[in-house]
């Protein structure tokens, strides 16, 4: 314990006073073939009364810039696809082209469905999968009975007496 450092490694304290690098909390006794730890550089503007604490060096283990974050499961990106096919197929009907919509929400669901049950709950979405080939359904259905619903009357107008 000293008012001055002594040499490298040593810290200060938030009392102001500076302590040798065997004096560190919980400092382990360095080994051989490894440096002791460097003293954090003050900066000027700081105060005195801010604990400085010791840069890890060679003699102490560091983990990088920070433990790995573990993360959740995700959304399996298929899924949202096939929600967005299903539900744009609906106003594309009065286009005459949301069939095609339907029928890709459809097969991107199915295949989403069974990318997400492979994952063993790595990826998510199941429900948003499932809106999909709802949707789509709903609206390869409704093309088709409008194509019906065409044929139908094209063929009985051209049974009427003229």
């Amino acid at each position: 314990m000293s008012d001055v450092p002594q040499g490298p490694g040593w810290w200060q304290a938030s009392d102001g006073l500076w302590y040798s690098p065997d004096q560190l909390p919980g400092a382990q006794p360095t080994q051989p073939g490894f440096d002791a730890p460097q003293a954090a550089p003050t900066q000027p503007g700081w105060g005195a009364s801010a604990p400085q604490q010791p840069m890890p060096g060679p003699g102490y283990p560091t983990m990088g810039y920070g433990q790995p974050v573990a993360m959740g499961p995700q959304n399996d990106s298929m899924a949202i696809t096939s929600m967005v096919l299903g539900i744009v197929g609906v106003p594309l009907m009065c286009c005459y082209i949301g069939w095609a919509a339907g029928i890709a929400a459809i097969v991107v669901g199915i295949l989403s469905r069974n990318k997400i049950k492979a994952s063993n709950g790595a990826l998510t979405g199941d429900g948003m999968a499932l809106a999909g080939i709802i949707c789509g359904g709903v609206v390869v259905s409704l093309t088709a009975l409008w194509v019906v619903l065409v044929v139908f009357l094209g063929v009985a107008g051209s049974f009427a007496p003229a």
